[in-house]
């Protein structure tokens, strides 16, 4: 059985732990090693079970570690990731035991599914991605690396997204659309056409917005 260490400790860490506990107890995968975090008192006044074992600058992986980026920012996840790999980390997925994951789907290294998210068939998810609860994936999406998608959000079918992007609750993206990388969805929207890359869309229709 391997050692699960979660990197990052706030809310996001929070959580996974608790769904890697719901994972090991439908099937027992892994031995919860702790969180690794930068700031020692990031657990001060919460109710948790897991330790902070070390910060992610010092840490040294070992070879039955494996390793969830529980941070929910998605260029401080891909540079903490990148990091560690470059250290010799293994990064595993998760899978919450409520998700829906099709047989034919690819989830890429350090995904984490949250419970009842939806990943349908031929969907692509790149590494490091994090689908939020009731939000789904249909069928022959792409997901860049590192993308963000928050709770009940709806991806619908044959959608591409690059990297980074950041979905907020409750937004969708009708089919066929394409979105570059670092695009921000506000809480909401719907996107009904194409956006170039960093662009920040809110409304319905969504429309680009500054602020």
């Amino acid at each position: 059985m391997k050692n699960l260490i979660l990197i990052g400790a706030g809310g996001c860490g929070r959580e996974v732990l608790q769904w890697a506990k719901d994972v090991n107890r439908a099937s027992p995968r892994w031995k919860i090693k702790g969180f690794l975090d930068d700031n020692p008192n990031a657990l001060d006044g919460k109710a948790c079970d897991a330790k902070i074992i070390g910060t992610i600058a010092d840490y040294s992986p070992q070879d039955d570690d494996e390793f969830l980026c529980c941070l929910g920012t998605s260029a401080t996840r891909e540079r903490v990731f990148n990091t560690l790999q470059a250290r010799g980390a293994r990064f595993t997925t998760l899978a919450h035991p409520t998700a829906v994951v099709s047989d034919s789907c690819e989830l890429g290294e350090g995904v984490i599914l949250y419970p009842f998210a939806l990943v349908s068939p031929n969907a692509k998810i790149g590494r490091g991605c994090i689908i939020n609860m009731y939000s789904s994936v249909t069928h022959d999406c792409q997901l860049g690396e590192f993308c963000t998608i928050s709770g009940h959000c709806d991806i619908t079918g044959a959608c591409v997204l690059g990297a980074r992007v950041f979905m907020g609750s409750s937004s969708q993206i009708t089919p066929g659309t394409q979105l570059g990388d670092d695009v921000w969805i506000c809480a909401g929207s719907c996107v009904m056409t194409r956006a170039r890359a960093g662009v920040k869309l809110l409304g319905v229709p969504a429309k680009i917005v500054k602020f």
